[in-house]
């Protein structure tokens, strides 16, 4: 069973995705800030991480790139990072800076249809295995 990680302010969507992330089998581990987040991650490691942008202490652009520093040095294992975000980037090029910037695997923004959002934490995740299983010897 795959482990995620979700990170938002927003009691109500804490509750949401919690909720349906469950009911398609995940076990689910919620935080409310950017701080709680890393300690959480560094403690047990997810398996994909679902993280809001605007978050009290450390902003999820900011997790997203502190996690996948740590994943590059070896401290965590890698794993993909969705962001969640309601600021609308109106550029390509301000997209792909945020995006290169955060190191984020893929962006949805708000307000979410909980299908696609469902749709893409099951690609990632597939994706993830993939690359875990072709990086074993």
């Amino acid at each position: 069973m795959a482990r995620i990680l979700i990170v938002d302010d927003d009691p109500d969507i804490l509750e949401t995705l919690q909720h349906a992330l469950g009911q398609e089998g995940y076990a689910v581990d919620v935080e409310s800030n950017g701080n709680a987040a890393l300690a959480s991650a560094r403690t047990q490691p997810p398996d994909l991480a679902v993280l809001d942008v605007m978050l009290p202490g450390l902003n999820g652009y900011e997790v997203a790139r502190r996690l996948k520093q740590e994943m590059r040095d070896g401290v965590l294992p890698p794993f993909p990072v969705l962001m969640l975000t309601a600021r609308r980037v109106r550029s390509a090029a301000r997209l792909d800076f945020v995006s290169a910037w955060s190191r984020a695997d893929a962006t949805l923004w708000k307000p979410y249809d909980l299908g696609v959002l469902l749709f893409r934490v099951r690609t990632l995740l597939d994706a993830a295995r993939v690359e875990s299983a072709e990086e074993r010897p």
